[in-house]
């Protein structure tokens, strides 16, 4: 399956650094339903990537796909206008990109 974007005007980072991953995102990163997991959290240029991290050293996402983002990732999300951004999904590489706009 292609990468497929989504556009959501509704996708904003809180003031707190605090956002909600939609459905879509928790199904690319194999959420199962009811249960958190823990992701990866990293860059590339200006956009923070999430990846399942087994290792339990990620950032907690709730099962209702809240995460709180720390440090560099949390700026580059919150330089955007009005702190929106909008997502890419991988599903084969079970990949999440966040890019402001």
């Amino acid at each position: 399956m292609p990468i497929m974007t989504i556009k959501n005007r509704s996708s904003k980072i809180s003031p707190g650094g605090v956002l909600t991953l939609p459905l879509s995102a928790r199904k690319t990163l194999r959420m199962e339903p009811g249960k958190g997991t823990r992701v990866a959290v990293t860059m590339q240029k200006d956009s923070v990537l999430l990846q399942p991290d087994s290792s339990n050293s990620g950032s907690r996402v709730s099962p209702k796909g809240q995460m709180e983002l720390l440090g560099e990732p949390r700026a580059v999300l919150e330089k955007a206008s009005h702190r929106h951004y909008w997502l890419e999904l991988d599903d084969e590489q079970q990949l999440v990109r966040l890019l402001p706009y």
